[in-house]
Order: structure tokens, then sequence, then C-alpha cells
């Protein structure tokens, strides 16, 4: 469930796309939480949320991207508008919504350059 977390460009499975979730948005509290603790000391202020909101709209976003890089699927615009969602998800759903997007990405196959010159 949780193996080849750090590899974009490896097509999961349904049951490792949900540990490839569950991992990252382990991983996007816990950098949110310790930049928010750290920003509230500094600045004196309640900066916690908005931390989380930035870090997983970005985060979410990049990963996607990422991801589609990875797999040379950016010839396909469907893939960029799901990464584009992501970002949108985070916005509203933090990253529990965010990284839907992005899991959803990791099942899809890598994409050989033949088929791109297809497009």
């Amino acid at each position: 469930m949780f193996k080849k977390l750090t590899n974009f460009s490896y097509q999961r499975t349904t049951k490792e796309a949900i540990g490839f979730y569950l991992a990252y948005l382990a991983a996007l509290m816990i950098i949110s939480a310790v930049l928010g603790a750290i920003l509230s000391v500094i600045v004196q202020n309640n900066v916690g949320f908005k931390v989380g909101v930035v870090v997983a709209i970005i985060a979410s976003t990049g990963i996607s991207f990422w991801i589609i890089k990875e797999k040379n699927l950016f010839n396909h615009f469907e893939m960029i508008l799901l990464a584009l969602l992501a970002g949108v998800l985070a916005v509203f759903l933090g990253g529990l919504g965010g990284l839907i997007p992005a899991a959803y990405l990791t099942t899809r196959a890598t994409s050989t350059s033949s088929e791109n010159s297809e497009l």
C-alpha cells in the first residue's frame, strides 16, 4: 500500500493510490503544523490556518504537476486541468481535497513518446 511513495512515474493500483494519499496528507499536515507554529511564534499572531491553506495549495498543485511531468502527460489537456483542479480544491478543502486529484493521477499510465507525437 505504501510502496514507491516518492516515485511519481509509478502506476499505482487503487489501494496504492489511497496509501499515497494518506502518506502525503500526513506529511502535508506535519509540514503545515510546524510552519504554522514557527510563524505564530515569530509573528505573534494566529496565522496557522492561513499557512496550512497556502501550503496545501502549493503542495497539491506542485505534486500534481510533478506527477504529470514524470508520467509525460503534458500533452493531455484533461490531465493539466486535473492538476489545476487540485489547487482549486485545496483552496476550499485544504489538503484533504487537494490531494485527491494527485492520488488519481498516480493511477494513470505513463505516456510514451510515440503516443505524444500522435496527439
